[in-house]
């Protein structure tokens, strides 16, 4: 996002605990060192920015509140949320973490877009070590359907929304132009990658467990198992067509997708 932020000879800051982390940049891009725990930090960042792109990050809605609060107070910037496609649905566990921040951003007065992105493609790297040691992806969303979206795509609607003025207010759901289970999914990647992949369907609980065992806190992993069914459930085959309405390219298929980055799964 950066990289295309600079592109449109746009400036840009960067709000990170570790300047170290921009540091590749070489001085392209400014960085502004705090913590969101820290609202005053944050303020510092913001001074002067006519648009700030936030994601979720984890923090509780009050906490949230306050960096809102903290962004009014320095100049009423812009604000471009990452939420989730998910916020559109009231029973959704990670849906009602971002839906609350995006209504503290409407409660605020301040000019906001809302970017609804539904599954990343780069949900597949979780699959990269089962695929090196086993030859395996381990399933458990059935032959349910999403339309998996770049990450990049994300981006490029993201920029837009931070600097043109048409997309104030706005709430973008993003997607994909493909509809794909993940045996499809699976199946592409092993055509590029030349070797065959095996997918094996597992519970949601199963699936749930796996998670917390890789360090996912549990109330997370079992909102993201809550996902899992909904893909299972047939209740997230949509498409979107925002990516290009905004952008004016398609979005790129995953199997663009999975050919830039086949190395990772090799």
């Amino acid at each position: 996002m950066a990289a295309q932020l600079l592109s449109d000879g746009e400036e840009v800051r960067v709000f990170t605990r570790d300047p170290g982390r921009v540091a590749h940049w070489g001085g392209r891009i400014l960085a502004a060192t705090g913590d969101f725990g820290e609202p005053e930090s944050f303020a510092r960042a913001v001074t002067g920015a006519k648009g700030v792109f936030l994601m979720n990050g984890g923090s509780d809605a009050e906490s949230f509140r306050r960096l809102i609060a903290a962004a009014k107070a320095q100049g009423n910037p812009r604000i471009v949320f990452l939420s989730t496609i998910l916020a559109g649905e009231p029973g959704s566990q990670i849906g009602r973490l971002h839906k609350d921040k995006e209504d503290a951003i409407r409660a605020s007065g301040l000019p906001g877009t809302f970017v609804r992105p539904g599954a990343f493609m780069t949900n597949a790297y979780q699959w990269v070590g089962t695929i090196k040691a086993e030859g395996t992806v381990y399933n458990p969303m059935g032959t349910g359907k999403s339309a998996p979206i770049a990450p990049e795509d994300i981006a490029a609607v993201a920029v837009r929304a931070l600097t043109a003025p048409d997309l104030l207010d706005e709430v973008l759901e993003l997607t994909g132009g493909e509809l794909l289970s993940v045996p499809e999914q699976v199946r592409i990647l092993a055509g590029i990658l030349g070797k065959p992949i095996r997918c094996v369907d597992v519970s949601t609980e199963t699936a749930v467990q796996g998670l917390i065992r890789v360090g996912i806190p549990a109330p997370v992993a079992a909102a993201v198992g809550q996902t899992f069914e909904t893909v299972r459930d047939g209740r997230a085959a949509m498409v979107a067509d925002a990516v290009e309405r905004v952008t004016g390219c398609p979005p790129k298929t995953f199997e663009a997708w999975a050919r830039e980055h086949a190395s990772r799964f090799a």
